[in-house]
């Protein structure tokens, strides 16, 4: 069992430096105690991010693109203090390890990326973000991975869409870089000439008829100029003609070893492309989703969640050969009607929304527990070698 216990009297000089790349928003809302933020989810990952690391030497702050000084070798970083129950900045030096989660896509936050990998500064995670067709076409290469992996092409012509939808009836659209379901229409045949899509955004659903000639117009409303892909869609298994899909966070441990810290399943809500923008309540661990939501067996559960893990394993490990190490993942996936795996996609910054939702908070803070442990076995792994 972890032990989690908030220490009220930790010194923020440790062993180790890790540094947290966060927005300028967010850094602002924390710095200022700002109560809306402060009352949103999106603290929660913060606040237990710092409370998972009062029980390890590691010295962890939180900086923007604009605290850091190359020249003077400091980062003016964010750190809570747990005495006085705010966030406050001070001085720092450069980091160890680079945890990124969500510093910015803008030429300046590339900049920062760049300069401390070359100052040897590596990032836990290989990857800043998942192109979703760079991801397909790296692991469709890959024999473990190319029996689990949707038809997909990319959109760079409106034609291509059209020939998905004669062929397979129905599609995805999405854009290469979408989070958080955001960039997602589904797309099916009405008729000899006609269309309809589906797009979810908040708790809306929103569905449209249109013809072969407003197709371009219909991406552009959506996409604009951003790139995208067509995905053939999978049929995925359903509770009262909601979709489910699943979501897990992966990670690795104190010793470098992958481990499943928590699988959600998702039951979307009612005619909505995605799951990941359900309500609350329809957030479930897997466990109890196979037994008590599907009515499952002990037998029967239990060896498709040892499929899953097993499954799990195979995509965090290609997608390792494929890019770099990772130190955590967020990984959707879908089941289909006759058993089998697809992966959806892969996620570099899990927001662990799912996590959150169905295990509560005290696996956040578990899984940044883990991850920062990784952080110190790495750093001393690294530190051995140069010995």
């Amino acid at each position: 069992m972890i032990n989690l216990t908030v220490k009220q009297n930790e010194s923020t000089e440790k062993n180790i430096v890790v540094g947290v790349f966060i927005t300028k928003k967010h850094a602002q809302a924390l710095i200022t105690m700002n109560p809306d933020f402060i009352n949103s989810y999106r603290y929660i990952r913060y606040i237990e991010l710092a409370k998972a690391n009062q029980d390890l030497d590691v010295t962890l702050y939180l900086f923007t693109t604009d605290d850091v000084s190359f020249e003077k070798k400091y980062v003016m970083g964010i750190y809570y203090n747990h005495q006085e129950e705010i966030w406050q900045q001070k001085t720092f030096p450069l980091p160890d390890l680079l945890y990124d989660r969500g510093g910015g896509t803008s030429q300046k936050a590339m900049l920062v990326i760049k300069k401390l990998r070359e100052l040897g500064i590596k990032n836990i995670n290989a990857r800043h973000y998942f192109d979703k067709w760079d991801l397909y076409d790296r692991l469709s290469k890959l024999d473990t991975m190319s029996p689990h992996l949707p038809v997909t092409i990319k959109g760079d012509k409106a034609k291509n869409i059209v020939t998905m939808l004669n062929q397979y009836g129905h599609v995805y659209v999405k854009t290469r870089r979408g989070s958080c379901g955001t960039g997602v229409i589904r797309i099916e045949k009405h008729g000899p000439d006609k269309f309809r899509y589906y797009y979810s955004y908040g708790s809306k659903l929103f569905s449209e008829i249109f013809s072969e000639q407003e197709l371009m117009k219909i991406l552009y409303r959506f996409f604009a100029h951003k790139p995208f892909i067509i995905q053939k869609s999978i049929d995925l298994m359903k509770k009262d003609q909601c979709i489910i899909d699943f979501r897990s966070e992966v990670q690795k441990n104190k010793d470098g070893q992958f481990i499943i810290t928590g699988t959600t399943a998702r039951i979307g809500r009612s005619r909505s492309p995605i799951a990941s923008n359900t309500h609350k309540e329809d957030y479930y661990p897997i466990e109890k989703f196979l037994r008590y939501t599907m009515k499952f067996d002990a037998l029967t559960a239990g060896l498709l969640q040892a499929k899953i893990n097993r499954f799990l394993q195979t995509v965090f490990r290609a997608a390792e050969q494929v890019y770099g190490s990772f130190g955590e993942m967020g990984i959707d996936f879908g089941l289909d009607t006759q058993g089998h795996l697809w992966l959806i996609e892969c996620n570099s910054k899990s927001a662990k929304v799912a996590l959150y939702n169905a295990f509560g908070r005290q696996k956040v803070r578990e899984s940044f527990f883990n991850l920062l442990q990784y952080a110190k076995y790495l750093v001393e792994k690294q530190n051995n070698n140069n010995t």
